[in-house]
Parts: C-alpha cells; sequence; structure tokens
C-alpha cells in the first residue's frame, strides 16, 4: 500500500467514528444546543391542602355487608387485590371493607401478604389500620395476629381458606384536626 492509500483508509476510518459519534461538522461551542442541566436531588414537598374540604373522604356506602370490593383469587385468575380509596376523620368515611375468597384446598390454613401504603394529610399522628376478619354464616371473627398498619411492610397472615375474609381499613387514633389519609392495600396469597 502507497502512503497515499493508507491516509485515505485513515480519513475515511475518522470520518465513520466523526459521523457514530455525532455531527462532524459540529460546533462544540455552538450556543443553540442548550442542554438540559443534570437534575439536583431536590426534597419532596407533600401536596399542601388549603381547603379543610379536601381532607374529607366522600361516603362510598360501603359496609361489612356490602364491601367496596368482593374478589375470588385463584392461581389462575385474579392472584392479588390492590385497592386504592380514601377515609378520613373527624369527618367524612371513616372505613371501608373489602372481601376476597380463596380457593378450597385440603389444607384449611392458607398464608397471605397483606401490606397497607398510606399518604397522610392532616395529624400525622393518625394512621390507616387493616383488621381482617373470617366470615361465615354464624358471624366473623378476628384473624389472629397483630395489627396490620400503615407503612410498616408486608404482613403475613394465615387465614381460613373455607371461609370469606373481609379487611376492615379504618382510622387508628383520635384525630387533633381533620384528617385524609389516601391507601393502597395489597392483598396477595399466591
Amino acid at each position: 500500500m502507497t502512503k497515499h492509500t493508507l491516509n485515505a483508509i485513515s480519513l475515511t476510518f475518522l470520518a465513520m467514528i466523526a459521523a457514530a459519534c455525532g455531527d462532524a461538522g459540529m460546533d462544540p461551542f455552538d450556543e443553540e444546543l442548550n442542554f438540559e442541566e443534570p437534575p439536583v436531588d431536590e426534597p419532596i414537598v407533600d401536596d399542601v391542602v388549603d381547603n379543610e374540604e379536601e381532607l374529607i373522604a366522600p361516603f362510598d356506602n360501603d359496609s361489612a355487608a356490602n364491601p367496596a370490593v368482593d374478589e375470588f383469587l385463584s392461581i389462575t385468575n385474579t392472584r392479588e387485590i390492590v385497592y386504592t380509596d380514601q377515609i378520613s376523620a373527624q369527618d367524612g368515611d371513616n372505613e371501608d371493607f373489602v372481601q376476597f375468597e380463596l380457593p378450597n384446598a385440603s389444607n384449611p390454613n392458607q398464608r397471605i401478604e397483606v401490606s397497607i401504603d398510606c399518604d397522610v394529610f392532616g395529624d400525622q399522628n393518625v394512621f390507616a389500620r387493616v383488621e381482617l376478619l373470617n366470615v361465615d354464616r354464624n358471624g366473623a371473627t378476628r384473624i389472629n395476629g397483630g395489627p396490620i398498619d400503615c407503612n410498616e411492610g408486608v404482613f403475613f397472615v394465615t387465614v381460613q381458606n373455607d371461609q370469606v375474609q373481609l379487611a376492615r381499613i379504618h382510622v387508628q387514633g383520635v384525630p387533633e384536626q381533620q384528617t385524609l389519609i389516601e391507601y393502597t392495600i395489597v392483598v396477595a396469597p399466591f
């Protein structure tokens, strides 16, 4: 190869690299580029509620006899419940009900996962709590285990899969001011 051929190959190679990396004729000091500065970590500020009426959860007319959600959970269909709503105190809807049923297996004891995540607007000493009940034609019995409270992670609970389960989500504590709690409950047996 001659010197001129090597120069031509080198220039072609450099042009290909420049094209792959961007415009070969671009001026690095071009003011029209306007690159955004990297994002700076800023503290997250909760939404400020100006009106006390915004802190009142609307009544959704659910009850233990008429729950807001009633699901049959199974491996082949609906595998979990994810339900989001609001409760409030002193005024407004202060409890919600979510009902679910599991497939009846030879062993009636089944372990499930329950969690509830909340945002509290108002009195920060108030929170949402989940109470689990086994329901049958004779009434309802509380499921053994500690309280399931907001933002405390996943709780493992053993329920009777030959009965219907009812989760009562309610305000825990007495607020000193009108308080709204937005929550998401997750029930996952599989």
